[in-house]
Order: C-alpha cells, then structure tokens, then sequence
C-alpha cells in the first residue's frame, strides 16, 4: 500500500520534515477517514506538533512520535474541569504509526507579547486573576488515570539539570553554582501533600483571548500534552516564565489572586520557584535569561534568580 509520510523515527528527522507539503495530504486523509468535510485547512505554524486548523470549528494534531503528548492530552482533556474553556475531544487515532487526535477548535485570538506589554496594568492583573482562578480549579480535577510519579520525575530532573542546563549554553558562573543551590534547597519541595491536576505550559501561546465590553478576558486554555500531576506551583512556572518574567509586581498579584497571603510571598517561595525552574521539564536557563535582557545571560544563579522572579 503507498504511504504519504516517509519514514520518521526521531526527533531529528521530525524535526527535518515538520514543514514538509505531505502533512496537508495526510490532514486530508485523516480528515476523509472521519467523514470530517471541510472548506479550509489551514496550517498552524506555532508549537511542536502538526497542527491544521479545519476551517473554524475543528483543530487537528499529529504528535511527535518520540514522546507521549498524544497520551497525555488525551487522558488531560478527558479529566480537567475548570470555569476557562478548554477544547473537547471530537476524533483520535494512529495515521501511518503517527497519533492524532481532533478537538473543537476555541474561540479567540493569540494574546501576542507585543500586545500584552501595551495592555493597562490594571487590564493585566484582571487577566491574570482569572488564569489563576481557572488553574486552582484545574487543580482539582481528578488524577486517577495520570500515570506520572512526581517524586522520580523531581529526582530525574536533579540528576540531569546540570548536563541539560550544560547543553543550553548557560554561563560557567550558573552551572557551578547549581549543585550547591540544589543540596540547600531540595528541601524546600514538600514530601508529604496532595498531588494535583497540572497543564504544566500555561502561556501565551496555549491561550486565546476575546475583547468584550472594550476589555480582554480569556476565552480558551488548549495544549494539554504536557499535562501531569504533582506539586501546584510547577503550574507557575511558565506563567512566571513566559509571561510576567521579571515583573514582580504582576507576580505578587498572580500568587494573591491565587490566595497566597503576603507573608507566603516571600524568599522561601523565590528559591523554590527557582528550584522548579532549573528542574521544568523544559528548562532553558539560557533562554529565560534572554527573555529578560541580553545582559543577564552573564547574570550568575542569584541574580538570575533575583530578576525572574522579582517579586521580593
């Protein structure tokens, strides 16, 4: 039988072809297989996957086959329950060894950086304030079917940061302090407590917006692939990361509105949430720190620290 797609067993090789022509016959096919008819289909070009967009009411995404995004969606979306809209599952299957899966497609648009920089600060915190009141509720939703375990994950990431944080092109000064900063601050991650719900990318780019009324709101939270459970604050990081680096005043009202009382917003947070980060799954200190400014690139640990998460 004539296949469409070549053979792609690496992430290198996906990497080769993500912009290769045949994705669109394979959508087309995909989308026959479904009996799905459309008028557009439209190519996505943000995020790591293959993305189509199937006119305005569907989204079609082909994984990368060397991880289990496809999975872990799958079972996220089938779990998380909150007040923001999320998309819902319509169709899933294997196309040529490559898994897919057809959800509704959310209303809205892309709340780009250069967009939100230009927001009022009051627009902003009201934004984040519903983030923050949608995640606690995510948080809630039920992890039976997950199957992560936080604590192997926690003691992966300590064993590779360093050659991970190596391989990104951090500073010499950072990558010396790092086994020094975790011996200190391991402890800082709790042991004991309940595991929950966690997107694990909350940002710009995996939210869409609505302006209503002259004010913007979120209306749509979608790219659950990275989903997992475990410790409620790895959710902050992408928000604090991708989002509001460096501000710390939006920080503090971030942490409020997730009803933090001052006295928690404080140095004991700052260097677990510096913790979290150098162990994020896809931590890139290097990156962060060039969100920031091209300077902080030479920043040592502390001060990077000190300038992402400002909110002290």
């Amino acid at each position: 039988m004539t296949t469409i797609l070549p053979a792609i067993l690496t992430a290198k090789d996906f990497s080769k072809y993500f912009k290769a022509d045949f994705w669109t016959r394979a959508a087309e096919t995909i989308c026959c297989r479904h009996k799905i008819s459309f008028q557009n289909l439209l190519r996505d070009e943000y995020g790591e996957s293959i993305v189509f967009l199937i006119d305005e009411k569907l989204v079609l995404k082909i994984y990368i086959p060397t991880k289990n995004g496809c999975e872990r969606e799958q079972i996220a979306l089938e779990a998380a329950k909150t007040s923001l809209k999320i998309p819902e599952i319509y169709a899933f299957g294997e196309f040529e060894n490559f898994k897919y899966l057809i959800t509704t497609q959310l209303k809205g648009e892309l709340m780009t950086r250069e967009k939100w920089l230009k927001l009022d600060k009051r627009e902003q915190i009201k934004i984040l304030s519903q983030l923050a009141k949608g995640l606690k509720e995510l948080h809630t939703s039920n992890t039976t079917n997950i199957d992560f375990d936080w604590h192997k994950f926690i003691e992966r990431q300590a064993n590779i940061c360093i050659e991970r944080q190596m391989a990104c092109g951090v500073n010499p000064k950072v990558l010396k302090s790092l086994p020094l900063f975790l011996e200190e601050n391991l402890k800082l991650l709790p042991q004991n407590f309940a595991e929950v719900f966690l997107h694990g990318d909350v940002h710009f780019g995996n939210l869409r917006v609505l302006k209503q009324n002259g004010h913007w709101q979120i209306s749509g939270l979608f790219d659950f692939a990275d989903s997992l459970k475990g410790f409620r604050e790895y959710d902050f990081l992408a928000v604090g990361l991708l989002m509001i680096q460096g501000k710390g005043d939006l920080q503090r009202e971030f942490f409020r509105a997730f009803d933090y009382a001052d006295a928690e917003i404080d140095e004991t947070l700052r260097k677990r949430l510096m913790l979290l980060t150098i162990f994020y799954e896809w931590s890139d200190l290097r990156r962060y720190a060039l969100r920031l400014r091209p300077e902080a690139v030479d920043y040592s640990l502390a001060e990077l620290e000190r300038a992402i998460w400002s909110f002290i």
